[in-house]
Protein backbone atom coordinates (compact mmCIF):
# COMPACT_ATOMS: atom_id res chain seq x y z
CA UNK A 1 0.00 0.00 0.00
CA UNK A 2 2.37 2.48 -1.15
CA UNK A 3 1.58 6.01 0.05
CA UNK A 4 2.50 9.88 -0.74
CA UNK A 5 1.49 12.92 0.04
CA UNK A 6 0.34 15.68 -2.43
CA UNK A 7 -0.53 19.74 -1.54
CA UNK A 8 -1.24 18.01 1.87
CA UNK A 9 -3.57 15.34 1.09
CA UNK A 10 -2.83 11.46 1.26
CA UNK A 11 -2.91 9.50 -1.72
CA UNK A 12 -2.78 5.47 -1.43
CA UNK A 13 -2.03 3.53 -4.63
CA UNK A 14 -2.42 7.12 -6.49
CA UNK A 15 -6.09 7.41 -5.02
CA UNK A 16 -6.50 10.10 -2.29
CA UNK A 17 -7.88 8.28 0.65
CA UNK A 18 -11.61 9.47 2.00
CA UNK A 19 -11.56 12.48 3.28
CA UNK A 20 -13.94 13.53 6.72
CA UNK A 21 -13.02 17.02 7.31
CA UNK A 22 -13.19 18.31 10.88
CA UNK A 23 -14.42 21.47 11.83
CA UNK A 24 -11.66 21.83 14.34
CA UNK A 25 -8.44 23.01 13.30
CA UNK A 26 -6.95 26.18 13.28
CA UNK A 27 -4.11 28.09 10.39
CA UNK A 28 -1.40 26.94 8.09
CA UNK A 29 1.92 25.05 9.77
CA UNK A 30 5.19 23.15 8.39
CA UNK A 31 5.09 19.72 9.93
CA UNK A 32 8.36 18.83 11.41
CA UNK A 33 6.80 16.02 14.31
CA UNK A 34 4.04 13.13 14.20
CA UNK A 35 2.47 12.17 17.25
CA UNK A 36 0.44 9.19 17.42
CA UNK A 37 -2.21 8.39 19.81
CA UNK A 38 -5.27 6.05 20.13
CA UNK A 39 -8.73 7.23 20.09
CA UNK A 40 -10.10 5.08 23.31
CA UNK A 41 -12.83 3.54 21.45
CA UNK A 42 -13.12 -0.11 19.66
CA UNK A 43 -15.88 1.71 17.40
CA UNK A 44 -15.93 4.82 15.20
CA UNK A 45 -17.27 6.99 18.38
CA UNK A 46 -13.51 8.79 17.83
CA UNK A 47 -13.84 9.54 15.05
CA UNK A 48 -17.23 10.83 15.24
CA UNK A 49 -15.56 12.62 18.04
CA UNK A 50 -12.96 14.21 16.18
CA UNK A 51 -14.88 15.14 13.32
CA UNK A 52 -17.62 17.59 16.10
CA UNK A 53 -17.72 20.66 16.46
CA UNK A 54 -18.23 20.38 19.83
CA UNK A 55 -15.60 18.08 20.80
CA UNK A 56 -13.07 21.21 19.90
CA UNK A 57 -10.43 18.27 18.87
CA UNK A 58 -9.14 17.46 15.67
CA UNK A 59 -6.39 14.92 14.03
CA UNK A 60 -4.80 14.94 10.73
CA UNK A 61 -5.74 11.14 10.56
CA UNK A 62 -7.58 8.43 11.31
CA UNK A 63 -7.14 4.63 11.47
CA UNK A 64 -9.14 1.78 12.07
CA UNK A 65 -8.03 -1.89 13.31
CA UNK A 66 -8.54 -3.28 9.84
CA UNK A 67 -5.99 -0.67 8.08
CA UNK A 68 -8.61 2.09 6.64
CA UNK A 69 -7.02 5.58 6.18
CA UNK A 70 -9.80 8.98 6.92
CA UNK A 71 -7.97 12.25 6.66
CA UNK A 72 -9.68 14.62 8.45
CA UNK A 73 -7.37 17.65 7.98
CA UNK A 74 -4.91 18.32 4.79
CA UNK A 75 -1.28 18.03 6.54
CA UNK A 76 -0.43 21.42 6.21
CA UNK A 77 -3.21 22.74 8.77
CA UNK A 78 -2.68 22.43 12.23
CA UNK A 79 -5.02 20.87 14.45
CA UNK A 80 -5.90 20.45 17.66
CA UNK A 81 -4.39 16.86 18.99
CA UNK A 82 -1.67 17.16 21.53
CA UNK A 83 -3.14 20.10 23.77
CA UNK A 84 -0.49 21.46 26.08
CA UNK A 85 2.33 19.66 25.20
CA UNK A 86 6.34 20.45 24.30
CA UNK A 87 8.50 18.10 22.24
CA UNK A 88 12.86 18.62 22.32
CA UNK A 89 12.27 22.11 24.61
CA UNK A 90 9.89 23.15 22.09
CA UNK A 91 5.88 22.98 22.98
CA UNK A 92 2.67 24.29 21.14
CA UNK A 93 3.41 20.69 19.65
CA UNK A 94 -0.17 21.40 17.42
CA UNK A 95 1.74 24.50 15.67
CA UNK A 96 4.21 22.52 14.22
CA UNK A 97 3.04 18.35 14.69
CA UNK A 98 0.53 15.94 11.71
CA UNK A 99 -1.66 13.37 14.27
CA UNK A 100 -2.72 10.21 13.98
CA UNK A 101 -5.70 8.75 15.64
CA UNK A 102 -5.82 5.01 15.80
CA UNK A 103 -9.66 3.18 16.39
CA UNK A 104 -8.70 1.10 19.48
CA UNK A 105 -7.59 1.55 23.22
CA UNK A 106 -4.14 0.40 22.96
CA UNK A 107 -4.35 -2.82 24.02
CA UNK A 108 -4.26 -4.40 20.81
CA UNK A 109 -2.69 -3.52 17.59
CA UNK A 110 -3.54 -5.38 14.48
CA UNK A 111 -0.95 -6.17 11.60
CA UNK A 112 -3.22 -4.19 9.14
CA UNK A 113 -3.41 -0.94 11.47
CA UNK A 114 0.14 -0.98 11.73
CA UNK A 115 0.51 -1.35 8.07
CA UNK A 116 -1.04 1.48 7.65
CA UNK A 117 0.43 3.86 10.46
CA UNK A 118 3.66 2.96 8.84
CA UNK A 119 2.78 3.94 5.45
CA UNK A 120 1.72 7.03 6.49
CA UNK A 121 4.46 7.61 8.82
CA UNK A 122 6.40 7.33 6.00
CA UNK A 123 4.65 9.79 3.55
CA UNK A 124 4.91 11.93 6.03
CA UNK A 125 8.78 11.97 6.51
CA UNK A 126 9.30 11.58 2.52
CA UNK A 127 6.89 14.97 2.19
CA UNK A 128 8.25 17.52 5.11
CA UNK A 129 10.88 17.55 7.05
CA UNK A 130 10.00 15.63 9.75
CA UNK A 131 12.13 15.58 13.27
CA UNK A 132 10.68 12.60 14.93
CA UNK A 133 7.78 10.58 15.03
CA UNK A 134 6.50 10.02 18.71
CA UNK A 135 3.38 9.04 21.23
CA UNK A 136 0.87 11.30 22.56
CA UNK A 137 2.62 10.28 25.78
CA UNK A 138 6.11 11.83 24.78
CA UNK A 139 4.76 15.56 24.56
CA UNK A 140 2.11 15.32 27.10
CA UNK A 141 4.22 13.21 29.99
CA UNK A 142 1.71 12.32 33.20
CA UNK A 143 -1.48 13.87 31.20
CA UNK A 144 -1.27 10.97 28.52
CA UNK A 145 -0.74 7.71 27.74
CA UNK A 146 -1.20 6.83 23.92
CA UNK A 147 -0.67 5.29 22.21
CA UNK A 148 0.61 3.21 25.32
CA UNK A 149 3.35 0.37 25.69
CA UNK A 150 1.75 -2.03 23.11
CA UNK A 151 2.67 0.24 20.46
CA UNK A 152 5.26 -1.82 18.06
CA UNK A 153 7.75 1.25 17.76
CA UNK A 154 10.42 -1.30 16.72
CA UNK A 155 8.15 -2.20 13.50
CA UNK A 156 7.74 1.43 12.58
CA UNK A 157 11.73 2.31 13.31
CA UNK A 158 12.49 -0.94 11.04
CA UNK A 159 10.22 0.02 8.30
CA UNK A 160 11.81 3.98 8.55
CA UNK A 161 15.45 2.47 8.13
CA UNK A 162 14.18 0.27 5.56
CA UNK A 163 12.95 3.61 3.77
CA UNK A 164 16.08 4.80 3.89
CA UNK A 165 14.34 7.73 6.25
CA UNK A 166 16.61 6.46 9.55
Amino acid sequence: MACSIKNGFLYQEGQRVQYQESPNHGGPIEPELIVVHYTGDNGTGGLEWLCSRKSKVSAHFWISKQGEIIQLLPCNVRGWHAGASSWDGRGDCNSWSVGIENQGTGDEWPEAQVKANIDVIIALHMAYKIQATVGHEDVAPGRKVDPGPNFPWDKVGAALKEAGIQ
